[in-house]
């Protein structure tokens, strides 16, 4: 092994060693967002994420170009992409607390994390013809079947799985699904901080749109502490760090390899619903949790490299 291929393998190792950690703050976030989901319209609260998140990834850059620990560049294309990666952004947090408004804290966030991977590997095999290797397809099963068992899909009826907020969770799935895609495209042209940041502005714009006759800017004082706590862990840690940090991975791993990780976020968000909201942890949803980190290792597993 040369020493090109062993530094390689290192960079690979600390991406998804970052990326492991991003999905377990991915999971932490369905708290968050489920307790704040009723202090403020769904509107508003998006657009203060996001708009704190470009805030906070200002000095982020600055650093980085300081220290030039990053090389950073902005071309016209990366612009270009970065508009409906915004947009599709503000779509998806809009889903999201919609969803966490009406639907279950962590079971309704199983529906989004465990179905996103599978939408990510449809969107690819239709937008760019990937096949999907014997493993993959055994790895989505395997995702789709554990989210299905920490759901408890059977205790609920159709209309009550896609009904209300739950349906609301399945639109985020598909919205962040081509997100990732298009994420993918744009890093081609920019570092993952700047589109990342680029992408978060487009999403502050469109999101303000949506809450302006709320007046969020003349109201900002209106909410709690408790809100305003939350609120800066949903947009510095959860979305500055947490979801750049995915965004890097699908820069260097590939969209359907770093989605694939997602299968840990349903694990993380059960297990802190279980602590944080009493909801009970039945040997089914237990079955279901391996079944997802057994997805993740299997969609990891090395097939014939095909160009994503």
């Amino acid at each position: 092994m040369t020493a090109t291929t062993v530094a390689a393998s290192s960079r690979e190792t600390s991406i998804i060693i970052a990326l492991i950690s991003a999905m377990l703050v991915w999971g932490s976030s369905w708290i968050s967002g489920k307790i704040i989901a009723d202090m403020a319209p769904s509107q508003v609260t998006v657009f203060y994420r996001i708009a704190l998140a470009v805030i906070s990834m200002l000095p982020t850059l600055y650093l980085m170009h300081k220290f030039r620990l990053i090389s950073l560049r902005c071309t016209y294309q990366a612009i270009i992409w970065s508009l409906p990666a915004g947009a599709l952004m503000a779509m998806y947090n809009q889903f999201f607390f919609m969803g966490l408004l009406d639907g279950l804290p962590g079971k309704g966030g199983m529906l989004v994390t465990t179905t996103n991977p599978v939408f990510t590997f449809i969107l690819s095999f239709i937008l760019f013809r990937m096949a999907l290797s014997s493993k993959q397809i055994l790895g989505l099963v395997f995702g789709l079947v554990g989210g299905l068992l920490m759901i408890e899909v059977w205790r609920f009826d159709y209309a009550e799985i896609f009904a209300s907020g739950n349906a609301l969770f399945l639109f985020a799935s598909i919205t962040w699904a081509a997100l990732t895609l298009i994420s993918k495209q744009g890093t081609k042209f920019s570092d993952f901080l700047t589109f990342s940041t680029l992408m978060y502005l487009w999403a502050t714009i469109i999101s303000y749109v949506f809450a302006y006759d709320y007046e969020p800017l003349a109201n900002i004082t209106s909410y709690s502490s408790t809100y305003w706590y939350h609120m800066l862990y949903l947009s510095t840690v959860v979305v500055s760090i947490a979801t750049s940090i995915f965004f890097l991975a699908t820069q260097k791993l590939g969209a359907n390899r770093s989605s694939s990780f997602i299968f840990i976020v349903p694990v993380t968000a059960m297990g802190l619903s279980v602590w944080y909201f009493g909801e009970q942890l039945s040997l089914a949803v237990s079955l279901g949790g391996a079944f997802a980190l057994c997805a993740v290792y299997l969609l990891n597993q090395p097939v014939k490299p095909k160009s994503e």
